[in-house]
């Protein structure tokens, strides 16, 4: 029985350095240029990766974060979003053991997102991209561990619990 435990810890670790990785090559892709400032490949793979990211944000220049003169392929708040997931995706691997998160946390973290968006809308504030990326930060760190828990509660513990009873 103690086997299947350190199997699903193994099983667990090895899932979230695979999230870790595949996050960090999207993160990687949407700031190459700024990364590498005039590379051939940067100039090259420029107008595939603008389309790819372009499938997931407006990529609307005046909310998009600028590194040395490039710009990033997405704007801030996706940027937060993308950090977020990033950042939590390597904490996940050291500090969270279990991991268990009930719908009111995922509406609470879209809620920042909401009200920023409503109230520059209305002129309430004007936007920044420093409140957007904050919004997207928080947002992007709890919707990456809501869906790791969703994955490693429905499907490593219950195989570990299906085959360690």
């Amino acid at each position: 029985m103690h086997l299947f435990f350190k199997k699903a810890a193994v099983l667990k670790t090895s899932l979230r350095s695979i999230f870790f990785i595949l996050i960090l090559l999207w993160c990687i892709g949407f700031s190459f240029n700024a990364i590498f400032p005039g590379s051939t490949f940067g100039i090259v793979t420029f107008p595939i990766l603008k389309r790819i990211y372009g499938t997931v944000c407006h990529q609307r220049i005046e909310k998009t974060f600028f590194l040395d003169g490039s710009r990033l392929l997405v704007c801030a708040r996706c940027t937060g979003i993308y950090t977020g997931a990033l950042i939590f995706s390597l904490l996940s691997i050291f500090f969270f053991k279990r991991l268990s998160f009930g719908i009111k946390l995922l509406y609470a973290a879209m809620l920042p997102i909401f009200f920023d968006v409503v109230f520059t809308t209305l002129g309430i504030y004007p936007y920044t991209k420093i409140i957007a990326f904050i919004t997207g930060l928080f947002f992007g760190s709890v919707v990456f561990l809501y869906i790791l828990a969703a994955i490693e509660n429905n499907f490593v513990d219950q195989k570990t619990n299906q085959y360690g009873s």
